[in-house]
């Protein structure tokens, strides 16, 4: 291909092509192949060829290429052949990875308008590229000899700062293909979704105030809705449609008329699959689902097509349509849409956790009088204990817990040991990775309340000695942006900062968190909160088991992962539970995905996980593949900090006594360092043997 990249598409083909933004990709084919797309990475692994996308029929030699125009956005592709099982037999099967096509500035840093995503102290431009390749939504970046971390990369595209800096540079990525000339074909795709009975209301915007908005029409929690699917090809030549279809993935509708996949070639919309000549060739196509707004769901649906001109060139175009349900309290409880006006002019709605009842307005107090409590308002506040004083939030929860196995926010955490009850057993057991937990909730603030700051101390520590060594600071700011700012309601600080702790020497850490605001200029709000932690001199400590797992190797794969299976997420292994004749059949299998960053926290060596994937052939419902990061998570990568870990359930229910399956559980991870290039990919298996 011109200007483009070629796959020699035969036996054993290049294991990973890298193809630049909006470059052309023709596979030269020698012998008899297909081509086909894997919608998964596990599939692709596995050569699963059972919902790949076919790119290119059953073909005897020739070239066929895709345009560049598809090549645009930057994503993997696993493209595999399966006629003849070639993917498995001759491992006829490649990973396509499109990279940036920089616009280049030398000697100019870009403009400072742009918030970086990550910054590195890497040594040069070429490695500042090579960082930007690998993290996905990299669309440029700024390389500043000046400064300690040279390279900063960008999620959007940057600008050249227009300043003469001699050994910088600014380099963006493309945000749109240049028009081609040859004989071609582009498709167009649309799917939107609406409510059947009104068009004008968007389905994602409707789940966002369901039930308040529920249509008069609406039977209990059941929603009909409209998915409409516009598919546009454009030709300048005769061409064929070779692939049209909608795929439904997540959560099943509550009512429905098409399968899960529906193609509009095999099963109506396209009668006859040629488009003669240069012309546009439009499919519109709408189906009516039932959804049960009452129950929390994730609901995706998929169009896309692939169109083959006749000078074998392949276009392709895909959309999809994301719809996330949150689901009711009360069973589906609707009340009544009428409210009330406070003597403050509050305006509050029923409740329907609470049969429908308004609840109670504000308490006004006025300065000088008394709520009942014995203690003096001022201000508005409510009849919640946090505002008994008018400040609106109570004194901050200060904690530590040790570090192994928690992930997320503190207030999520469940099965901690509290620092205080720590008690090492052997000599690898004295020092360890602790975390502090800070925690304060505000409600309805007093009318312009302003935060004023928000500051931790921390006295008796390592760090009170050695500061160079503090990472932190002492004391350490938090919220620094809304310092000098009006509170909104309902917000919250949840977070945590980690330190090493020697348990077997004695010390007295006291840590305090304090959080001040102005009251709206008619009180002080001045509150904290402590956690001392106590350790003692311990004596000689015998040596670890020589059973013990040894720490990670010296490299910069620094992840662990392990999979577990837990009855009802309790203690009972999944393989030794054994149901009763007449008795708990049906049990709810809780399988655990434990990622863990496994350097020390203050370490600084954080990674970019860019793949985390199950496989397990037979589940129902979640399906044979599951893509968490893409299921779960709106930013691909995900950064796992330092000493940070990452747990991920899933519940599938298995009925023991009858289900005579084996379930074999792969779980897979690809990390990489993200001050490095290295790409480390782990994996581990799970069986589950129901057939005894």
């Amino acid at each position: 291909a011109v200007n483009g990249v070629t796959i020699d598409w035969t036996a054993n083909p290049e294991e990973k092509v890298l193809v630049p933004q909006c470059e052309d990709l023709t596979f030269a084919l020698t012998g008899t192949h297909d081509i086909q797309n894997f919608n998964k990475k596990g599939r692709f692994k596995r050569c699963d060829f059972s919902s790949s996308t076919v790119m290119l029929g059953a073909t005897s030699n020739g070239e066929v290429t895709m345009t560049g125009q598809d090549f645009l956005k930057r994503k993997k592709y696993y493209y595999g052949c399966d006629v003849n099982d070639h993917c498995n037999t001759i491992n006829m099967k490649t990973l396509v990875e499109v990279i940036p096509t920089y616009t280049k500035t030398e000697n100019q840093p870009c403009s400072g308008s742009l918030t970086p995503i990550k910054t590195f102290p890497l040594p040069s431009v070429e490695v500042c590229s090579s960082a930007c390749d690998q993290k996905k939504d990299c669309m440029g970046f700024s390389f500043d000899p000046d400064e300690e971390k040279k390279c900063h990369l960008f999620d959007s595209v940057p600008t050249p700062s227009g300043q003469t800096k001699a050994g910088a540079a600014c380099y963006a990525a493309q945000t749109e293909c240049p028009p081609i000339s040859t004989p071609h074909c582009s498709i167009d795709t649309e799917v939107t979704c609406t409510l059947n009975d009104d068009p004008t209301k968007e389905c994602s915007e409707f789940a966002k105030t369901f039930p308040k908005e529920a249509p008069a029409n609406a039977v209990g929690c059941e929603v009909m809705l409209k998915y409409d699917y516009k598919l546009t090809a454009t030709t300048t030549e005769t061409s064929t449609w070779t692939w049209a279809t909608r795929t439904r993935k997540g959560d099943e509708p509550a009512n429905f008329a098409r399968p899960r996949v529906y193609s509009w070639l095999d099963e109506g919309g396209i009668t006859d699959p040629t488009i003669e000549g240069a012309s546009t060739a439009p499919l519109a196509s709408s189906e009516t689902v039932v959804v049960d707004f009452c129950k929390a769901g994730k609901y995706k649906t998929l169009a896309e097509a692939v169109v083959q001109s006749a000078s074998n060139t392949i276009c392709t175009s895909r959309d999809q349509y994301k719809l996330t349900v949150r689901g009711v309290d009360g069973d589906g409880v609707f009340c009544a849409l009428d409210t009330i006006t406070c003597p403050n002019g509050d305006i509050l709605s029923r409740d329907p956790a609470n049969d429908c009842q308004f609840p109670a307005c504000p308490v006004n107090l006025v300065v000088g009088e008394t709520d009942g409590s014995g203690q003096q308002g001022t201000g508005t506040g409510t009849s919640e204990a946090q505002n008994r004083d008018g400040c609106g939030f109570d004194d901050p929860i200060v904690g530590c817990v040790m570090a192994e196995d928690q992930a997320g926010l503190p207030m999520s955490w469940v099965g901690t040991t509290d620092c205080n009850d720590y008690v090492p057993v052997n000599e690898n057991d004295c020092v360890k990775q602790v975390r502090y937990t800070y925690y304060v909730y505000h409600g309805n603030e007093p009318s312009g309340s302003v935060l004023i700051d928000s500051l931790r101390y921390r006295d008796g520590s390592y760090w009170e000695t050695k500061p160079e060594d503090n990472p932190h600071g002492n004391p350490r700011a938090y919220r620094e942006d809304k310092w000098g700012t009006t509170i909104g309601p309902e917000s919250w600080i949840d977070t945590w900062e980690g330190e090493n702790v020697d348990f077997c020497k004695a010390s007295s850490v006291n840590t305090r968190f304090e959080y001040n605001a102005d009251g709206g200029g008619l009180i002080d709000c001045s509150k904290a909160g402590e956690y001392t932690l106590v350790t003692k001199d311990v004596a000689a400590l015998p040596p670890p088991p020589t059973t013990s797992t040894p720490g990670p190797p010296n490299t910069d794969c620094s992840l662990e992962i392990s999979l577990s299976c837990r009855i009802d997420d309790g203690e009972i292994p999944c393989e030794e539970y054994n149901s009763p004749a007449d008795g708990d059949c049906s049990r709810t299998a809780t399988y655990i995905h434990v990622l863990k960053n496994m350097v020390p926290f203050d370490s600084g060596k954080d990674l970019l996980l860019t793949s985390i994937t199950r496989n397990r052939p037979g589940d129902v419902p979640h399906g044979d593949d599951f893509d968490f990061l893409d299921d779960l998570y709106n930013e691909v990568p995900q950064t796992l900090q330092a000493a940070f870990s990452m747990t991920i359930k899933e519940s599938p229910t298995i009925n023991f006594c009858t289900d005579d399956t084996t379930y074999v559980t792969t779980f897979n991870t690809v990390s990489t360092p993200d001050s490095g290039t290295t790409q480390c990919e782990d994996e581990v298996m799970y069986t589950l043997d129901l057939s005894s």
